[in-house]
C-alpha cells in the first residue's frame, strides 16, 4: 500500500476522532455542570463497569478483524464469510452471560463504592444492564466495520461514526436539559449504538456483496480459530482495561465516588488522545497483516519504522503539551460553581502524569502492532497483563501505604508501564523481526529525545513567563507551539522520502 493511501486511511480516522474529542472539550464541562459529584462519579463508573463487560467477547471481536484481513489478503472468500457468521454466533451466546454480569454488579455497586446516596440505588440496579446492552450493540457493529476496514474503506466507517456522534450528542443536550440525568445519558449511548449497527451494516454490504449476517455459524474450527488469535487477545485487552479504567474503581473504592469526578476530568483528554495513537495503529494493521501473510520481512520492517515515525510525531506533540498547559487547560476548561479551584489543582496533577506514562507507549504501540501481525499475540499479552497487575498493587499501595490520594494511582500507572512493558516489547519485537537495536536508537529514540527535548523547552518559557489566563492567550501559545513542533518534527522525525515528497510539493518553480 502506498503512503498516500496510509495518509489518506489515517486523515479520515482521525478526522473522526478529532470530531468525537471536539464534541467531548464541548460537551465535558456542560455534563459537569448539569451533575452533581456524586452523579457525574456514578456516571463516570457505570462506564467503566461497561467497559469491563467488554472482556467478555473473550477477544472475538478484535479476532474477527484480525481474520477478515487475513483471508481477504489471501483471497480466501469462504473464510471471510465463515469468520464474520462464526463472530455473530459467538456474540449470540456472549450477550446472554454479559447481560446476566451487568444485572449482578448493578445490585452490588452500591456495597462496592464509597459514598453511593440511597436514592442512587434503584436507579444503578436498572441503568448498569441497560449500559451493558451497548457493549453488545457495539459488539456486532465492529464485526461490520471490520469488513470496511480490511477493504481500506476508512472513509466510510468513520462517516457512520460521525452520523453516531451526531446521535449521541444531540440525545444527550436534550436529555439533560428536559431533566432526564443519567436515564437520559444511557438512552442516547443505546440510539447511538443502534444507528452504528445499521450504518456499518449497510455499507459493509455494498463494499462486499456477498456479506452474509444469517444463518450464525456454530462452526467448531472456526470457533476454535476465532479463540486462538481472540483470548491472547482477550489477556491483553482486560490488562488494557486493567490499566486504563482500574484507576476509577480504585479512587471509587479506596477514596470516595466523589473524588472519581476530579480524577476523570485530568484523565478524560489524555485517553482520548491515546486513542489517536491507537488509530495509528489500526490504520496500518491490515497491511502490515498481508504483508506478514504474504511473507515479505522487509515490507513489514518498513512499515513498522513507519508507522513508528507517525506515532512519535503526533504523540509528543501532544503529551509535551499535556504535561506543561494541564493547570492552564483545566483551569480555562473546567472552573466553575462547583469545580474550584482545588478541583483544576487536583485535576491538573492527573493530566500531568497520566500524559508522562504515555510517553512510552509511542514506542511500544507500533512493536505490539506487528508482533500482533507476525502471530505473536500470546506474549503480547503476557506483558501486558503483568504490567496490568502491576498497576494495580502500585496504585493501590501509594494511595493506602503511602496516602498520595489520586495522584498515587496515576503514579502507579506510569511506574508500572516504565518497569515492565517499555523494555520487553521491544526487546522481543527486536528478536523476532531480526531489527538492529543500534539502527533503532539512531533513526527513533534520539531525534525522539532530540525534538521532545527542545520543544520541551519551548513550552517551559510559555508557561512561566506567560502564563494564559484566558482562551485567546491560550490558543495562541497553542497555535506557536505546533508551529514549532511542526519544524522540528518535519526535520528530525519525519521518514526522509515524505520528507523530500513535502518540500517538492511545496517548493517555488520558476
Amino acid at each position: 500500500m502506498s503512503a498516500r493511501t496510509h495518509l489518506r486511511n489515517l486523515a479520515f480516522n482521525w478526522g473522526g476522532h478529532a470530531a468525537t474529542l471536539l464534541v467531548m472539550f464541548f460537551l465535558s464541562p456542560y455534563i459537569v455542570g448539569k451533575l452533581d459529584a456524586i452523579s457525574y462519579g456514578i456516571w463516570s463508573l457505570l462506564n467503566v463497569l461497561t467497559g469491563y463487560m467488554g472482556i467478555f467477547d473473550l477477544g472475538v471481536r478484535a479476532s474477527v478483524g484480525r481474520y477478515v484481513a487475513l483471508y481477504l489478503g489471501k483471497n480466501d472468500l469462504v473464510g471471510v464469510d465463515e469468520t464474520i457468521r462464526a463472530g455473530f454466533g459467538f456474540f449470540s451466546l456472549a450477550g446472554v452471560l454479559i447481560l446476566l454480569v451487568g444485572i449482578g454488579l448493578g445490585w452490588l455497586f452500591p456495597a462496592m463504592f464509597e459514598g453511593v446516596p440511597p436514592e442512587h440505588y434503584d436507579t444503578v440496579s436498572i441503568l448498569l444492564p441497560l449500559m451493558v446492552v451497548n457493549v453488545w450493540l457495539a459488539a456486532i457493529a465492529a464485526i461490520y466495520s471490520s469488513v470496511l476496514a480490511a477493504h481500506d474503506r476508512f472513509d466510510l466507517a468513520r462517516g457512520v461514526d460521525l452520523v453516531v456522534l451526531l446521535v449521541r450528542t444531540v440525545g444527550t443536550i436534550y436529555a439533560l436539559e428536559v431533566g432526564w440525568g443519567l436515564w437520559g445519558l444511557v438512552l442516547a449511548i443505546i440510539a447511538g449504538n443502534i444507528c452504528a449497527v445499521f450504518g456499518n451494516r449497510i455499507f459493509a454490504g455494498i463494499i462486499q456483496q456477498d456479506l452474509r449476517t444469517f444463518p450464525f455459524l456454530f462452526s467448531q474450527e472456526r470457533i476454535k480459530e476465532l479463540l486462538g488469535y481472540g483470548l491472547a487477545s482477550f489477556f491483553t485487552n482486560a490488562a488494557v482495561k486493567i490499566i486504563g479504567q482500574s484507576d476509577l474503581v480504585i479512587v471509587g473504592i479506596f477514596l470516595a465516588v466523589a473524588d472519581v469526578r476530579e480524577y476523570n476530568v485530568g484523565a478524560m483528554l489524555v485517553y482520548y488522545s491515546a486513542t489517536f495513537i491507537v488509530i495509528i495503529g489500526n490504520t496500518f494493521f491490515p497491511a502490515i497483516q498481508r504483508a506478514a501473510a504474504g511473507g515479505t520481512e522487509g515490507e513489514v520492517r518498513h512499515l513498522f519504522y513507519r508507522q513508528l515515525r507517525v506515532t512519535l510525531c503526533f504523540g509528543l506533540l501532544v503529551y509535551v503539551g499535556f504535561v506543561f498547559y494541564s493547570k492552564s487547560f483545566i483551569d480555562l476548561w473546567m472552573f466553575q460553581d462547583g469545580f474550584g479551584k482545588e478541583s483544576v489543582f487536583a485535576a491538573a496533577e492527573i493530566m500531568a502524569l497520566l500524559a508522562l506514562s504515555k510517553f512510552p507507549t509511542l514506542i511500544i504501540q507500533p512493536c505490539v502492532n506487528v508482533l500482533s501481525a507476525l502471530g505473536y499475540v500470546a506474549y503480547t499479552a503476557k506483558v501486558t497483563v503483568v504490567e496490568a497487575f502491576v498497576n494495580l498493587l502500585l496504585s493501590i499501595l501509594f494511595v493506602t501505604v503511602l496516602d498520595m490520594g489520586i495522584a498515587g494511582v496515576a503514579g502507579g500507572t506510569l511506574v508500572a508501564r516504565l518497569l515492565v512493558p517499555s523494555v520487553a516489547m521491544p526487546w522481543y519485537l527486536f528478536k523476532k523481526l531480526r531489527l538492529s537495536f543500534s539502527g533503532f536508537v539512531k533513526s527513533a529514540v534520539l531525534p525522539s529525545i532530540v525534538s521532545s527535548g527542545l520543544f520541551s523547552t519551548f513550552c517551559w518559557l510559555g508557561v512561566t513567563y506567560f502564563p494564559p489566563e484566558k482562551w485567546s492567550t491560550f490558543s495562541l501559545q497553542v497555535l506557536l507551539a505546533v508551529l514549532i513542533w511542526f519544524v522540528l518534527g518535519l526535520f528530525l522525525l519525519v521518514p526522509v522520502d515524505l520528507r523530500i515528497r513535502f518540500f517538492a510539493k511545496f517548493s517555488f518553480r520558476g
